[in-house]
């Protein structure tokens, strides 16, 4: 099957780079982590593709063939409705892997016809103690004081960059656990068991407890969730953060389960 390329431009005049399958299977449109592009799905496209289903990748607006432009929610949805409309897809499921896993969690909250929207491990950086489960009042002011720190040595370390600045600034007043309470379609969450981090030697036993603890505490959230908005599901992987790259195989089957197609 031959697959095509589009240069797609979206209400604000960006362009975003697409490739679509094509097909008449049901439609999956793929969205990718913050740094990536479209090429991070090299694995996982084609197992949905043979299993028929019809497989759309963009590159998130800055990244990859899409234009150069500043981040927004409002936005990045925008591009992804540009997408669907502009292809003629219908329902199709939206997957997203970290900052592209936020986006189809928004899909979520928007789109009450859509079959399935999945967020694999996308989530917020800890803002406080109470992000962080099995552990005691005291060792959870302790956890954040060294996440807090660790983020800030990071930072310390980097050259000022407005761009991040700018996008690091959209998640001002951004709550995604509220945004899983209010989905409208079936939202499926996968989240990973493991930190990449967790084996750096350089890194304090302190900071690496408490990265534990914070995925702890978003399992915690996920459930309460899940228990208020049926719509809302959760599973977990035995990787680090890039769940599609380190278990393609099997994420395919889950979201095949899930979509309702079969291999």
């Amino acid at each position: 099957m031959r697959v095509s390329e589009h240069l797609i431009r979206t209400p604000d005049g960006v362009h975003v780079a697409v490739r679509d399958s094509g097909g008449d299977g049901p439609a999956a449109l793929l969205l990718h982590g913050r740094g990536r592009d479209s090429q991070d799905w090299h694995q996982v496209a084609p197992l949905l593709l043979n299993a028929g289903l019809r497989v759309v990748t963009m590159d998130l607006r800055g990244h990859g063939g899409s234009d150069p432009a500043p981040w927004g929610w409002d936005e990045a949805l925008a591009d992804v409705e540009s997408v669907v409309n502009h292809l003629g897809l219908t329902r199709p499921a939206v997957i997203g892997h970290s900052l592209g896993g936020m986006v189809a969690t928004l899909w979520a909250r928007s789109h009450a016809d859509c079959p399935l929207a999945v967020n694999l491990d996308g989530h917020q950086d800890p803002k406080g103690p109470h992000d962080y489960a099995g552990l005691d009042p005291d060792e959870a002011l302790a956890a954040h004081a060294a996440v807090t720190a660790f983020f800030a040595e990071l930072d310390a370390e980097e050259e000022p960059d407005p761009a991040l600045e700018q996008y690091l600034g959209t998640f001002e007043g951004f709550d995604l656990v509220e945004v899983y309470r209010a989905a409208r379609c079936p939202l499926l969450v996968v989240c990973a068991e493991h930190d990449e981090d967790e084996e750096d030697d350089e890194l304090s036993p302190e900071v690496v407890e408490a990265f534990a603890a914070h995925r702890r505490g978003l399992v915690r959230d996920l459930a309460a969730v899940s228990a208020q908005n049926p719509l809302v599901s959760f599973t977990t992987f035995p990787t680090t953060h890039e769940i599609h790259l380190e278990a393609p195989e099997d994420l395919a089957k889950l979201l095949l389960g899930r979509i309702g197609t079969t291999a």
